[in-house]
Formats: structure tokens, sequence, C-alpha cells
């Protein structure tokens, strides 16, 4: 029974000899990451010094786009991107913007009073606006005095030469026709002034019969110099 017991192998030694062979690749390890760590809090301290700092990820319907025009007569004073009202915060160079209302490091920033947008109503289905200038107490990029051709901002950069910068923001598309308001703007000039224009375009409304004319006829009677009935004395 004695010799069995002092034949029998030290099991708590292999992992104490396992520990120690794997001690240098955990010093290593460790090594390594306390390195990177270092290196990016460095040069993230680097970027703060100049007014800069990693992008924020925007999704597409926050980062938004600019318009180069005002895309309608129902809108005024928003080109040049001065309708933008997207949360983009950095410049091209990935600079962050300055506060609108902050005087440091640029004063003049502060200096541009808000303009608020003011929308009014032509009836209960349409809207008009005037675009203010989109400024508060926010750093989100614009163009409030329309002197650039993008939305741009004052940056955190005491550097003269990165005072002011244009953002990286997507042009809108073209704005789209409206279809159904272009058919209910000629239904409202056709219908009720005109009936012999109504007649040609749609066919008579007295009979069954298909009397509409083709288009290329209608202008060859208005230069004959053929009037229009007066709708509201005809009677059907």
């Amino acid at each position: 029974q004695a010799s069995a017991r002092h034949s029998s192998p030290p099991t708590t030694q292999q992992p104490s000899l396992l520990a120690a062979a794997m001690a240098p690749v955990y010093k290593v390890a460790l090594g390594v990451a306390v390195t990177l760590a270092l290196e990016a809090s460095v040069a993230t301290a680097a970027l703060l010094r100049h007014g800069r700092a990693p992008p924020a990820e925007l999704s597409s319907f926050d980062m938004g786009c600019y318009m180069e025009g005002d895309p309608s007569p129902l809108e005024k004073g928003g080109a040049k991107g001065r309708s933008y009202r997207g949360l983009v915060s950095t410049t091209v160079s990935g600079r962050t913007c300055q506060k609108w209302s902050a005087t440091h490091p640029w004063k003049e920033a502060a200096a541009i009073k808000p303009i608020s947008d003011k929308k009014s109503n032509i009836d209960e289905e349409t809207e008009t606006i005037a675009w203010g200038n989109g400024l508060g107490n926010h750093n989100y990029c614009r163009n409030p005095d329309s002197s650039m051709n993008v939305p741009w901002c004052f940056t955190m950069d005491p550097n003269e030469g990165h005072k002011k910068e244009l953002c990286e923001i997507p042009k809108c598309p073209p704005h789209p026709r409206d279809f159904p308001e272009e058919a209910k703007d000629l239904k409202n000039e056709v219908e009720a002034t005109d009936c012999e224009c109504a007649d040609q375009l749609y066919g008579s409304t007295v009979t069954t019969k298909d009397t509409a004319v083709p288009l290329s006829l209608v202008d060859k009677k208005q230069q004959k110099g053929k009037k229009p009935c007066n709708c509201s004395h005809r009677r059907r």
C-alpha cells in the first residue's frame, strides 16, 4: 500500500507548470493591449486639441441632404443648402463644428442671429415656407448667410486656416414632378371656362358618341379664332 501511494503522480503540479509556461505569452498580450490603448488615447487627444474628433455614425435620415435651389414656388430662401436641417456636425476634414451659440474659439458664430422658418397656408391643403437660417444651441452644419454653396460651420480648431470649413453632405436629387397637382391645375384651367375645349379633350357631355378631337387639331381650331362658349350660361 505504501509503494502504491508513492507511485501515484502528483496532479497539483501540472496546472502550475502550464501557468508558468504561459506566463510570458500573457505578459506579451497584456503589453500589446496596453500599448494600443495608449496610442488610441494619444491619437484621440491630438484630434481634440485640433478641434477634430472621430465622426459620429449617422443614418442617411439623420444626415439628410441639401437643396441647390428652392424645389418649388412654394418655398423661398432655402437655396445653397440654407434649408438643410440635418445632423451632420463635422467638416470634410473631420473637424468638429463649433456651436452656433458659442463664442469660443470663434466669436463670429454667436454674432449670427437665429432666424426661424416661417410657414403659412394658402388654403387647407397648400402650405408655403420662407426658410430661416436654422441656427440654435447646436453645432450642426448650416449655411445661415448663403455665403457658401453648401452647408458649412465654424470649427473647434483655433487655427485661422481652419476657421470655417465645408461639410460633407450629399446633394438632394432633383425634386420630382407632382403629376397629380399638375393634373389638378390643368383641370381647373379647362373646366367651367372653356366648354368647347372640354368637349374636345374628353368628348361631349350631351351624347354618348365619341366626339373628342386630337390635340393636333385643337390648335388649328384655336388659330381660326373660334371663341369658346361660356359654361355658366350653357344648359345641358
